[in-house]
């Protein structure tokens, strides 16, 4: 689904789908799951260039989830010279027109080799140094990073830089390997000292020889003969992927080249997360994560991809089927452009984790009756329907008025569309997120100009008008937010947007008050995510004639790549305060941004100089509820991603203009009856 006005140019973008299917593969033995740390490594290669005028691929590289990478790469800043690749080319000098061009021909057999050394890095050519210089300081990685072979860059700029040849073997070893061990190398042949991994592919195989690696995967059209990779230069390459570590607080698969929508199917005391993938913003697949308590997600990647022909992905949702005591099945669905129509499909699962895309026979078409036959026709959310079956609501566009698509199944795959909802009393048009019945009424999340609105009604064909409180249910850096039902609560997920990316936000509990006003609110699964504890004492106030300095500073500063969890109690200013309380980030030795809390439970974000002063505010949110006294605030940092809570009450989601420091602090001092501070980190520190 379209996203906020700056990435709304997304959508015109062509995407598909199809079924995840990987070449069949030998299996490997299981490997030891060696953990390492490599800073002085050496990378090798040998390598059948099919092209020496192809550019910018690569034999071997290393990538890390923050995607830094060092690699192998033959051409990519000067015809026919091969190069020590990196990220943003910060260990990769420019001029390299004195380097010794590659004239291989097919046939012939190369050894490229690179070793990194401290600050220094040396290329390697069939035994022989080929070029040498000085960096700025070298790239770690650890026992989570990926190996590409046959490829550069895997990551949310998609999969870039392919290889055209063969590969005979590819090696990582833990240590700068001197100028006479990397002369006595040979393919199928043991090394003193032994390498870290070695993928030889004799056995038809991906399996790394050490087995400190666990098998790898073939991509695109790449296969495996006569012991060696074959690479097309276009889809194939092969990927060897450690088991990825579990992520709290926000989430991002690896490897998916960016993610957008998300929803989720609880069942049996899991959690399961779909994610709309693909990369910069053309969507070719849905990607799987799960969890067994709602905040901590295990990655389980790709589980269908685009097909041939089709042109334009779009986002789904997940459902039991209406016979399931007899056919045991859950169903979801995802839209397609062919042409310049889109339509809806369907895929069907046994056990949530694997899924099989059904034919075209019950492909969901517009309705011309009620819909435009060219118009919007996208992501089916299910609610009972009295009497059997299924209603659903999903984005539209009806032929008169604003409005979204409604219908109803009663087996769950096939679709009859009925008129559409009336709208009334200037609700906007906008994308269908979710539609649950609590209480006696309905309510719809709707996507509209970059926010998330809520609309009621009291039948589930409307009319749905606009909520008189709480209308902007979400804004600013984040979208399509979704009803998600379990046993004990109505949650409500959504994506949010930020430096780093699209990220999975925490789950939050759908409320509605006493007025029928729909808020979020903090859902307790998430105290799941205060698993560590940490030091959170300020520093010592100044001697001053007796006045509290405008930011107090927490003694410690805090890593903020495992998630932050900071908690305490505010006292609600008067109106008008000039100083009223809150939290400063620091992004900069003397700036920041704070979070100020106003009179009547109203929060403000902005730029702030680091002693407090020059508030500009950027954003201001009232969920219009009474609040007086004091109050607790919860604030969730990871990265440049936050969340702010207030009473419980989800005040905002913001993504920092620039990275955070780690340093917080508190604003308008303890006389703001701050209270006792707490704080946890999400993950473990590694």
């Amino acid at each position: 689904m379209n996203g906020p006005a700056r990435i709304l140019a997304i959508a015109s973008a062509s995407l598909s789908l199809a079924i995840a299917s990987s070449p069949a593969q030998p299996v490997a033995s299981q490997p030891t799951g060696r953990s390492f740390h490599l800073t002085d490594k050496t990378l090798v290669a040998w390598v059948y260039l099919d092209d020496t005028a192809q550019r910018a691929g690569s034999a071997l590289t290393l990538i890390d989830a923050q995607e830094r990478f060092d690699a192998l790469v033959f051409a990519e800043v000067h015809p026919q010279r091969w190069m020590a690749g990196s990220d943003f080319f910060r260990r990769t000098p420019r001029d390299q027109s004195a380097w010794q061009a590659e004239t291989a021909r097919p046939d012939e057999l190369i050894q490229i080799a690179a070793v990194y050394r401290g600050s220094e890095v040396t290329l390697y050519r069939n035994g022989r140094p080929y070029a040498a210089y000085r960096i700025q300081g070298p790239q770690s990685f650890d026992d989570d990073a990926w190996v590409l072979l046959g490829l550069r860059y895997v990551g949310t700029g998609g999969e870039i830089g392919f290889l055209k040849g063969r590969l005979e073997e590819a090696r990582v070893y833990d240590r700068a390997l001197e100028a006479k061990a990397i002369a006595a190398l040979k393919p199928n042949a043991p090394s003193d000292p032994a390498p870290l991994g070695q993928w030889t592919f004799e056995d038809g195989s991906l399996g790394d020889s050490m087995r400190n690696f666990p098998p790898g995967e073939l991509r695109g059209r790449a296969r495996i003969a006569d012991g060696q990779l074959h690479l097309d230069g276009q889809t194939a390459y092969a990927v060897i992927r450690p088991p990825p570590r579990p992520q709290s607080m926000f989430f991002q698969g690896r490897g998916l080249g960016g993610q957008w929508d998300t929803w989720l199917y609880y069942h049996e005391g899991t959690y399961y997360l779909f994610i709309l993938a693909g990369p910069g913003g053309k969507w070719n697949g849905i990607s799987m994560a799960r969890s067994r308590d709602g905040a901590t997600w295990e990655d389980l990647g790709i589980v269908l991809r685009r097909a041939e022909g089709v042109k334009w992905l779009g986002t789904g949702s997940t459902w039991k089927s209406p016979r399931h005591d007899k056919d045991g099945k859950y169903f979801l669905n995802f839209s397609e452009w062919r042409g310049d129509r889109q339509t809806i499909f369907f895929a069907e699962s046994s056990d949530l984790r694997h899924w099989k895309r059904l034919g075209n026979e019950f492909e969901f078409k517009q309705d011309d009756r009620w819909y435009k036959p060219k118009g919007r026709w996208d992501c089916i959310y299910t609610i009972p329907r009295p009497g059997g079956g299924l209603y659903a609501y999903w984005t539209a566009d009806p032929k008169s008025g604003p409005g979204v698509g409604f219908g109803q199944s009663l087996d769950g795959v096939r679709w009859e569309a009925l008129a559409p909802p009336a709208f009334v009393d200037g609700a906007p048009h906008g994308e269908c997120g979710a539609v649950e019945k609590i209480g006696d009424k309905y309510y719809m999340m709707l996507g509209t100009r970059g926010a998330m609105v809520t609309l009621w009604a009291e039948r589930p064909e409307g009319p749905f008008r606009p909520a008189r409180k709480n209308f902007r249910l979400l804004a600013g850096q984040t979208y399509f937010s979704r009803f998600f039902p379990t046993p004990r609560a109505l949650l409500v997920n959504h994506h949010s947007i930020s430096r780093e990316g699209v990220l999975f936000a925490p789950l939050k509990q759908a409320v509605v008050d006493g007025e029928g006003t729909l808020r979020l609110k903090w859902w307790a699964g998430n105290e799941a995510l205060k698993r560590h504890p940490l030091r959170a004492a300020l520093d010592a106030p100044p001697a001053t004639q007796g006045q509290t300095p405008p930011v107090r500073m927490f003694a410690d500063g805090f890593d903020l790549s495992h998630g932050l969890v900071l908690e305490g109690t505010v006292e609600l200013p008067a109106a008008g305060d000039a100083q009223p309380p809150g939290l400063f980030i620091q992004t900069a030795p003397d700036a920041g941004m704070a979070i100020r809390v106003l009179a009547n439970a109203v929060t403000e974000i902005g730029k702030v100089k680091g002693d407090g002063s020059a508030f500009a505010a950027t954003d201001r949110v009232d969920r219009q509820f009474s609040l007086t006294g004091r109050a607790r605030f919860r604030l969730l940092l990871k990265r440049s991603l936050l969340e702010f809570y207030l009473d419980d009450h989800l005040m905002q989601c913001w993504s920092l203009p620039q990275g955070p420091t780690g340093r917080i602090g508190l604003l308008g001092g303890l006389s703001t009856g701050a209270g006792e501070v707490a704080a946890w980190a999400a993950e473990p520190p590694r």
